[in-house]
């Protein structure tokens, strides 16, 4: 049974994205119309939703199988605060621990991290909750509260994610497996992410209908279409190092493989050094970009400099470009989920892209490109 009340235009609905009625608040009595064909309808302040101009009551209905079940839209709101304000905590956490410990994928993947998962089965479970949970999410709800920006928005997000679920594994070309301790992190949060992110979209945020003409999203628009760009190139020219053609001509540099039977404690020893050789922090969380390595016809691994595209300005163009990908998504979506989730993946991405630079530096020293930086072109 819905009610709809129509507010008055002063009344306060804050500025935070969200919707806030409570009881006591600004929503005055004498400025309030109740239109419903019976008498003593109950309506709980709590349930609210903005869209167009109203502020619709909502006994429920529409409003999502986790929160119908554990929550009221209220606490819910609170939950997904707390969430993404947790999210940016751990990102500070994040980013130091990795100028600390040592990376445990990639190129610097080992059993110390955990039973070895094949590339293309770790990259598609991995990433795949980003796109199940918020389709799910989507179709539960009510489409007839959505503006045109929410879909847009959504369609942002499922569009990255889609392509490194289904795209990007099958694309891997002798990809290294996956650690599972990186590959639980990377699981869980995408779930947590993918569900929160999905949920603002269509229940708590409010877009107008001018806001896709925005200077907000247009900018933001743009980056995202950048980055996304930049991410998707850059992966297609590391992929081309580890084609045979590319093998047979220069600019390779070979060193062991790592053992497999190494324990936690040998590969810290290993980052220790690296560390006192200037090589940089690395980081445990995975993400949808490839490292730039071919794979020789003996046990050893080739490394080879990556050119063209963004690679002529950082060492880490795939990790540049989904750092301003996601940026791009917050400026867009101007909220506090869309902002968290690109604190996160930055502070994921640059230490392992620090730890990338200094690894070409040591293994190519002189004929590595002097003007690179290491993720963000002249600064970092």
């Amino acid at each position: 049974m819905n009610a709809h009340v129509h507010v008055n235009p002063g009344a306060d609905l804050g500025g935070d994205g969200y919707a806030h009625a409570h009881a006591g608040g600004n929503v005055r009595a004498p400025d309030v119309q109740h239109h419903h064909a019976q008498e003593n309808v109950v309506i709980n302040p709590k349930i609210v939703d903005v869209h167009a101009g109203n502020i619709v009551v909502d006994t429920m209905s529409g409003s999502g199988w986790f929160s119908s079940a554990l929550l009221d839209i209220e606490s819910e709101r609170k939950l997904l605060d707390f969430t993404y304000y947790m999210v940016i905590g751990a990102a500070v956490v994040i980013y130091v621990l990795l100028h600390f410990l040592p990376s445990a994928y990639g190129r610097y993947a080992s059993r110390a991290f955990g039973i070895l998962i094949p590339a293309r089965i770790a990259w598609f479970v991995q990433d795949l909750p980003a796109v199940v949970i918020p389709l799910l999410v989507f179709f539960n709800m009510e489409h007839t509260q959505l503006h045109l920006a929410n879909y847009v928005l959504l369609a942002m997000f499922l569009l990255s994610y889609a392509q490194r679920a289904f795209v990007y594994p099958l694309l891997i070309k002798g990809g290294k497996p996956v650690p599972s301790v990186p590959f639980v992190g990377a699981l869980v949060y995408n779930t947590i992410n993918g569900y929160f992110q999905a949920r603002y979209l269509t229940r708590f945020a409010y877009y107008g209908p001018l806001w896709l003409i925005t200077v907000n999203f247009i900018a933001g628009a743009i980056m995202f279409a950048l980055g996304l760009g930049i991410n998707w190139q850059s992966d297609a020219i590391l992929r081309s190092l580890r084609s045979p053609l590319s093998r047979a001509r220069g600019d390779i540099h070979t060193s062991d493989v790592v053992d497999d039977s190494e324990t936690v404690g040998e590969v810290f020893d290993k980052s220790a050094k690296r560390n006192m050789q200037k090589a940089g922090p690395g980081g445990p969380m995975p993400t949808s970009s490839s490292a730039s390595r071919s794979t020789g016809n003996d046990e050893r691994i080739g490394y080879k400099i990556p050119r063209g595209g963004m690679f002529e300005f950082v060492s880490c163009a795939n990790f540049f470009g989904e750092i301003v990908e996601w940026w791009g998504f917050a400026y867009c979506a101007w909220s506090l989920p869309a902002v968290a989730h690109a604190i996160f993946t930055t502070a994921n991405l640059v230490p392992r892209a620090l730890q990338h630079h200094q690894d070409y530096l040591l293994k190519f020293k002189d004929s590595y490109p002097k003007n690179r930086a290491a993720v963000i072109p002249y600064l970092l």
